[in-house]
């Protein structure tokens, strides 16, 4: 039995409808798990200077592991936190090109630019690992004998998310591109 091409036409559309909202789902639950690990962040942030403050001005009696505690935390919340701004397209770019452009051309420039910056990241990620791993045998005394491999690690982990999310973000567009 022939399928006629109309039957076929929808069936793929479903498909992509499948795709896009299981990619959706899966973008959403990162996202949401990102964004609550940075409010986590942000309160404990809060927090510790605020304590430090209190003690410091109202006790006379400053609180050492306060400030690079506070910097760590602050660390991890940008490099988290550029990651969600990649999904929500809230970093700088110039459109210029991409918005003159339509169909194909649209795709394949897309998916040029998220190749090159896939590739940056990638070595980000690489030598984020290397420069983390170096923080093994060291230890901020002030804050609890830290090992620094833990502020260290913020560069390499929070670019693996910002790559996943670069990424579903781009192949997001894409398809739903497609299903117009």
């Amino acid at each position: 039995m022939i399928v006629p091409p109309i039957e076929i036409q929808g069936e793929c559309y479903m498909d992509n409808k499948k795709l896009i909202d299981s990619l959706t789902r899966v973008d959403q639950t990162v996202s949401k798990s990102v964004e609550v690990i940075c409010v986590v962040l942000l309160a404990a942030t809060v927090i510790t200077i605020s304590i430090s403050v209190f003690t410091r001005f109202v006790m006379f009696n400053p609180l050492n592991f306060a400030n690079p505690l506070a910097k760590y935390l602050m660390i991890w919340l940008a490099f988290l936190g550029s990651g969600l701004a990649f999904r929500y397209g809230e970093h700088i770019a110039v459109d210029m090109f991409t918005d003159k452009l339509q169909g194909n051309s649209k795709k394949i420039l897309l998916i040029v630019i998220d190749v090159l910056v896939s590739v940056f990241l990638i070595v980000l990620i690489y030598y984020g690992f290397i420069f983390a791993r170096s923080g093994l045998g060291s230890a901020n005394p002030l804050v609890f004998n830290l090992s620094m491999l833990i502020p260290y690690l913020s560069v390499p982990v929070s670019f693996i998310y910002i790559i996943f999310q670069l990424n579903i973000t781009t192949f997001l567009t894409i398809l739903k591109m497609e299903r117009q």
